[in-house]
């Protein structure tokens, strides 16, 4: 296994091409151009481990908006 987690190594491709893990947490946060948006949107109907990290982070901006200033400095 290649340093970064999987057979590939942290650049390796999945069933939809490039692994997308390193957009995730702008992605959640819709922070991605348009197209960028879509290309993270696409791998993740086709990758198992990816879909499986988007998932760790999906709930982050909900979670974020708990917070206020205060509990952010």
């Amino acid at each position: 296994m290649a340093p970064g987690g999987g057979p590939e190594g942290p650049g390796g491709r999945g069933p939809g091409g490039a692994h997308v893990r390193a957009l995730l947490g702008a992605y959640v946060l819709g922070a991605l151009a348009p197209a960028e948006d879509r290309r993270v949107t696409d791998h993740l109907a086709d990758c198992d481990p990816c879909g499986a990290a988007y998932l760790e982070v999906a709930d982050t901006p909900s979670l974020l908006a708990l917070c206020d200033e205060d509990d952010l400095l």
